[in-house]
């Protein structure tokens, strides 16, 4: 009976809590460093050249996400630092400050195929080393085509060193097919932009940060509901 009890308490409680966010108007919260976080203020400010920024606040704090301002899913850390997050923490005048900057590291996640090569037939659905870019020991499982060509690739060892926007080659066959590296582990993430509506944003949002020193601060399942535009 308090099992069913416990369940039933459970279940309510994280209704509750999803009714919360999207009734409150505006919202912004997360995980930071797996620590629920949520802002005491939030507002988007709209800049020059069709991104977004948005903003959200504690008395210390200020965690700012620009985008292009349109719905749709937009990756932080790659080679375009027009999309960015950052973090920051005012005490008493020390500020400790990260952001989704372009820095080196293991592979985080690939930015496609550049050229498909020719001759990697027989490697289909193996794992095959790399060359190039700015780091070394990333390993691709590839898959090709009938002709040889590399038609997908996934991470198999991340490697270190790398950069984003490094393109790598792929090993073996005529030596010639090419993939591009999106970001790396410390410096990553994406934001979605669900709905506009009006001058209101609505979407989610993750995202791994770093200071100088190498520090990363992540937040982790993000929420922004209804956050007006100013």
């Amino acid at each position: 009976m308090k099992k069913i009890f416990s369940i039933v308490v459970l279940t309510f409680l994280l209704i509750s809590c999803e009714n919360d966010v999207r009734t409150s108007s505006p919202s912004f919260q997360g995980e930071k460093d797996n620590v629920f976080w949520r802002a005491d203020d939030s507002k988007v400010t709209v800049n020059p050249g069709g991104t977004v920024s948005i903003n959200a606040y504690t008395d210390k704090e200020l965690v700012s996400i620009t985008v292009p301002n349109s719905v749709g899913i937009f990756n932080l850390g790659t080679i375009d630092q027009t999309t960015n997050a950052t973090y920051s923490y005012n005490n008493e005048g020390a500020v400790l400050f990260y952001e989704t900057s372009l820095i080196d590291g293991p592979v985080f996640k690939l930015g496609g195929i550049v050229n498909a090569g020719s001759g990697y037939a027989a490697l289909n659905d193996n794992n095959v080393n790399t060359s190039g870019g700015s780091g070394n020991g990333l390993t691709l499982r590839i898959t090709t085509n009938a002709s040889g060509a590399v038609t997908a690739a996934t991470i198999a060892s991340r490697g270190t060193g790398y950069e984003a926007g490094d393109i790598v080659t792929v090993n073996g066959g005529n030596g010639n097919a090419t993939v591009r590296i999106l970001n790396i582990m410390k410096s990553n993430g994406v934001v979605e932009i669900e709905k506009i509506e009006g001058n209101a944003y609505t979407g989610t949002f993750s995202f791994n940060a770093v200071d100088d020193n190498g520090n990363v601060v992540n937040f982790n399942k993000g929420t922004f509901y209804k956050v007006p535009a100013f």
